[in-house]
């Protein structure tokens, strides 16, 4: 993007570049353009903190799962993708062959290894081969009506299912058969719709549908993880390129702007970023999705782009897939399958209505992908409970899949070692130091069973400058026995100014405007006029209270009611810099900031006890996981409440067996379809989950006592020691 007249770009110099999006495009553009020694000023502005976009491969769990982009569709020469990855040496042997290269596919999905109806019976393959030659020529006779003046009927799907109706006329099956050949065009319906990016066919246009070419080549995977694409073009990039945690609010374009750096210079193009950094440029190539485009399009340009390109933008259609990774303990699977399919009867592709979405979103789900064997990793080495606990835990099963294809996880062994707890949190803490001239004192809220651990060092280095308060809230949850050696060890970290609270009863609550003005009134940067109006910064990792805090000011001292919503889970706040009255004399106003965790949480126990705390959230880790961490804690602390709140009799510290006790008793049971040589049997056996879920209840709610997670602390020794 440039200005329609151009500005003169200065003396040996050479114009400046700006990319804007650090995914696939925005690496190939700025490794096209290093390339030409006229474009040395080049920077490429990325929102997030890493590069890659959709491309994302996960290597913690003993082996490669790729969370986005999975496979190279038609690898070879004529595939920029496929040429670049095997330039830099990351395919297989196999995918590199000539004979990999010169496979024609057609487009089409290869046949499962399995197929299974959603009832667990298996679906014949010459059946499903069948269906899947009929559908896929119908697919191929689409592509026919590319430039067609006029198409009848219009759209893909409408098309396909008028010739499926013609086909059936001569179907001779008894009407069982029939339904399931429905089902399995139906699933074939599905699998196009995941390889188009649309919710239904009947949503792509039939005349334009054949200008998508298919190259030869059997798709293939990266061995090592799609990612190894990307960390290639950016390691290809000079160091300084790359300018993460950059969200773009506007382009400003068509314009003269000037740098006070380069006197007499003048730029067409403004780039205006979310924490108020701007960068002119010459050029601007923008390569955001196009999902973004379609969201911020009335702001991201400044002028309007012109009216046809607005139109463009609004009219091409985008879909999504989402995956979701299953883990087993033992593959139920071949060991020599790669693809189940799952034919969900009862379905047709000639229904006239389909069913709300919410109600039937997993009859999307086209079937599951088995990824190859992990490696077993070696076995641990004596250490703490914490981390061999967090190694059992299960994988984040991911996004609910909407449009299509999941992914099955299939892995033999144990787990591996647990990967580290990180969050990202470098976006939020600069939008709050950039309205730091507007604060007067900094509230930081954190919970009161962890008052020692969890907390965000990067606010004391950010934002250390203002006054700051420490309000220990939910200390109706904590054991402060020994609150007085918290404040003193407080002290020691600079921590002068602590309150407890407990906001849900309004208890101490009263305490925090008179010690924040204090401060600010006490504190030397403090040049107000006759009219005081104090600016106050509520900031804290998520889930402690900070919503809760601003609620109990506003009672205690507006008589009024909820000006911000508040939750049991972490992330309920989702605006930076939400401005709310909570007094009158003096005149105060909250700023109400998200939760930010630290970059890195230090400790495997520490993440363990923000999450207890109901910091992370529990799928993150595994509920059952949190649940055996809180039994040994318990337990460990001679704090033995759970034994009178359900009845146990006595402690135990096997947590399978407390769960067990626990699902009887709350009479919860689940009914398990187990698959045997006679058929499927269904088993009683107790919701280990739902049980583990209500233990964490129980404990989040102050039903099993009062607890101190940072004892250990207080007492001089690490969580290591007996």
């Amino acid at each position: 993007m440039q200005s329609g007249g151009r500005q003169a770009e200065a003396p040996g110099r050479g114009p400046r570049v700006l990319v804007v999006g650090g995914g696939i495009a925005g690496l190939g553009a700025a490794q096209r353009l290093c390339r030409h020694p006229a474009f040395s000023h080049l920077r490429v502005l990325e929102a997030t903190a890493r590069a890659g976009g959709r491309i994302r491969s996960e290597h913690s769990f003993g082996g490669v799962v790729e969370v986005g982009a999975h496979w190279i569709h038609g690898p070879s020469q004529g595939n920029p993708v496929f040429q670049l990855a095997a330039k830099y040496g990351l395919l297989g042997e196999k995918a590199l062959s000539e004979e990999n290269q010169l496979i024609e596919t057609g487009g089409h999905v290869g046949l499962p290894s399995v197929s299974y109806a959603s009832s667990g019976v298996s679906v014949s393959l010459e059946l499903v081969a069948e269906m899947a030659s009929l559908f896929y020529s119908l697919i191929d006779q689409t592509r026919e009506f590319l430039q067609a003046a006029e198409t009848t009927p219009p759209s893909v799907g409408e098309y396909l299912k008028e010739k499926i109706r013609q086909h059936m006329a001569g179907w001779t099956e008894d009407e069982e058969t029939k339904k399931l050949k429905l089902a399995i065009l139906k699933n074939l319906f599905n699998v196009e719709c995941c390889v188009s990016g649309t919710h239904s066919m009947d949503l792509v246009a039939l005349a334009p549908f054949g200008e998508y070419t298919v190259l030869p080549g059997l798709d293939c995977t990266f061995p090592e993880g799609y990612q190894g694409l990307t960390d290639c073009i950016m390691a290809s990039l000079p160091k300084d390129v790359m300018v993460f945690d950059k969200p773009v609010m506007t382009i400003h374009w068509n314009g003269s702007f000037r740098e006070a750096s380069a006197p007499g210079e003048t730029f067409p193009v403004l780039v205006e970023c979310e924490d108020g950094d701007c960068f002119p440029a010459h050029h601007v190539v923008v390569t955001v999705p196009l999902g973004f485009f379609k969201k911020h399009l009335d702001t991201f340009f400044e002028p309007p782009l012109p009216t046809e390109k607005v139109e463009a933008i609004r009219k091409i259609g985008f879909g999504t897939n989402n995956k979701i990774f299953l883990e087993f303990e033992e593959p139920f699977w071949e060991p020599d399958c790669q693809h189940i399919q799952v034919v969900w009867e009862d379905t047709s592709p000639l229904e006239d209505t389909a069913p709300e979405l919410q109600d039937a979103w997993f009859k999307k789900l086209i079937g599951f992908w088995v990824l190859p064997p992990f490696q077993e990793p070696p076995a641990p080495r004596t250490q703490e409970y914490a981390e061999v606990l967090l190694a059992q835990r299960p994988v984040h099963p991911g996004l609910i899949q909407l449009r299509g294809r999941g992914q099955l996880w299939g892995r033999h062994g144990p787990a591996g070692p647990a990967p580290p707890f990180r969050r990202q949190g470098g976006t939020g803490l600069k939008k709050m130091q950039s309205s730091l001239k507007l604060v007067d004192c900094i509230i930081e809220v954190h919970d009161a069973r962890i008052p020692l651990s969890g907390r965000n060092p990067l606010f004391q280095e950010t934002l250390g400058l203002k006054p700051h308060l420490l309000v220990l809230n939910k200390m109706d949850l904590a054991d402060l026995k020994e609150q007085q050696k918290i404040i003193r060890h407080l002290e020691r970290e600079g921590i002068k100014h602590v309150v407890f609270t407990n906001c849900v009863k309004d208890e101490n609550v009263k305490q925090v405007i008179p010690t924040v003005t204090e401060l600010v009134g006490s504190s030397y940067r403090y040049h107000r006029g006759e009219h005081v109006e104090y600016c106050i910064m509520v900031i804290g990792v998520p889930n402690v209270g900070k919503s809760s805090l601003i609620n109990s000011l506003r009672r205690q001292h507006l008589r009024k009611g909820k000006a911000t919503r508040v939750g049991g889970e972490p992330g309920i706040t989702r605006a930076v810099m939400s401005r709310i009255q909570v007094c009158e004399r003096p005149l105060m106003f909250l700023l109400d900031t998200p939760g930010v965790l630290a970059p890195r949480i230090p400790s495997v126990e520490t993440g363990l006890k923000l999450a207890l705390c109901g910091t992370v959230l529990d799928h993150l880790v595994g509920e059952e996981t949190l649940a055996d961490f809180l039994l040994y804690t318990l337990n460990r602390h001679q704090l033995l409440g759970y034994v009178q709140h359900y009845g146990l009799g006595e402690a135990c510290d096997d947590i399978a067996s407390v769960l067990k006790r626990v699902a009887v008793k709350l009479r919860k049971t689940q009914k398990v379809k187990v698959l045997t040589g006679t058929g499927n049997v269904n088993v009683i056996q107790p919701d280990y989950p739902a049980a583990a879920r209500d233990f964490l209840r129980a404990f989040r709610s102050g039903l099993l006592g009062p607890v101190m997670l940072d004892r250990d602390f207080l007492q001089g020794r690490s969580a290591e020691e007996p």
